[in-house]
């Protein structure tokens, strides 16, 4: 993971933020991309749990969340939030991904992977940890956002590089159900 793109961990209440639910409507992001009670998901770069609370209630008791963070810090004030019983917390040194081959239905990667290097390494982790059929879903900044919200321009990725990514490393992509003037979703999925 590049030091010089990544989050303070120590700005995580910004991440909380009720203009940030307001702009991002997560648990109705979540159900377009198709996330379902019992799945097992990966929340990578989870942060202080934005995304990881709404995986929960739409996976249910009977699914996994698998909140995944570099910074221990971040995991922290996910768990400090109370976070259900079927959210499992780890810290990792991103692009690897220590979880089986085959064992994850969805990894959701929200306003992250432009942080991670080198990218092709995450892609072909994405893929081993994915089960047949598993997806994958891309959130992440446009380098030609209208707001100035998020990371510099400079660090951001162009769609068309997470296109190629995902591609290279064996998935197929899938159309996108949600676009944003700030930022793009990419989906994918293992095929056999």
């Amino acid at each position: 993971m590049s030091e010089a793109k990544r989050f303070n961990p120590k700005k995580h209440a910004v991440l909380l933020e009720a203009a940030r639910e307001a702009k991002w409507h997560p648990r109705a992001l979540l159900r377009q991309v198709g996330v379902q009670p019992g799945q097992v998901v990966v929340d990578l770069g989870c942060g202080p749990g934005f995304w990881t609370f709404p995986l929960a209630d739409l996976v249910t008791s009977t699914g996994v969340v698998w909140a995944l963070d570099i910074s221990r810090e971040m995991l922290d004030a996910l768990m400090a939030r109370h976070p259900p019983e079927q959210v499992h917390t780890m810290c990792i040194e991103l692009p690897r991904i220590p979880l089986p081959a085959a064992s994850a239905d969805l990894i959701w990667a929200a306003f992250v992977v432009h942080e991670i290097e080198p990218l092709d390494y995450l892609m072909r982790e994405i893929q081993r940890v994915l089960k047949v059929g598993g997806r994958v879903a891309v959130l992440d900044w446009r380098p030609d956002a209208v707001h100035e919200d998020g990371p510099p321009r400079a660090h951001r990725l162009d769609v068309g590089v997470i296109r190629n990514g995902l591609q290279t490393a064996g998935l197929t992509l899938l159309d996108s159900p949600w676009q944003h003037e700030d930022a793009y979703l990419v989906m994918a999925q293992k095929g056999r």
